[in-house]
């Protein structure tokens, strides 16, 4: 179990916990005292996605806010943000994102990701967000890409599938506004090493 102490922005600053546990994810993310908490237990997380989003002033960048959205069975998302303006603190905050990753990553979607490892493996029909897995091939859009002619390109804030042979197969995807694009850019990676 990790706890972390998240205080959202300059006109937030109460500090709120964030505890990743092996069992479940519980973060105050609510302003009553009676029921501060959001508990989402670790069988009902299914998706995440996260990333930076820039804050722009009149004409220049003054700011960032790190976003992280645990999604659950349900359909609802959970948002764990702060913010930092004109560079303030930039090292811890950009760190303490960097530690929160990880440990999602460590506690629940490295099980998410072995789990559609092996369903390619075995062959079984999947999809992760718009992209469906088949025996042979993924398809998108209408478009099929056999496994032996996939490739990805990967950049800071989002990753394109595309066809070897036929550049016009393409598929552009966000780490932060697609759903499971994290999950899905490494175990199309896996695919690709194999």
């Amino acid at each position: 179990m990790k706890e972390f102490t998240i205080v959202r922005g300059l006109f937030d600053t109460r500090k709120r916990q964030l505890i990743i546990d092996e069992n479940f994810l519980k973060f105050e993310n609510k302003d009553h005292n009676e029921d501060l908490f959001k508990i989402i237990p670790k069988d009902e997380i299914v998706g995440i996605r996260y990333g930076i989003h820039f804050i722009k002033g009149l004409e220049f960048y003054i700011g960032r806010e790190y976003q992280i959205f645990i999604k659950a069975k349900s359909g609802k998302e959970l948002k764990i943000f702060f913010k930092l303006f004109y560079r303030r603190r930039l090292k811890e905050k950009h760190q303490l994102f960097s530690d929160i990753v990880n440990e999602l990553w460590n506690q629940y979607f490295d099980e998410i990701l072995n789990n559609y490892i092996r369903q390619y493996n075995n062959r079984e029909e999947f999809n992760i967000g718009e992209i469906v897995f088949k025996d042979t091939c993924i398809q998108f859009d209408k478009k099929e890409i056999s496994y032996s002619d996939l490739a990805i390109k990967k950049y800071t804030y989002y990753f394109i599938i595309y066809s070897k042979e036929d550049q016009y197969k393409n598929k552009m995807l966000y780490y932060l506004k697609d759903n499971n694009a994290v999950i899905l850019v490494e175990l199309l990676n896996t695919i690709i090493e194999k």
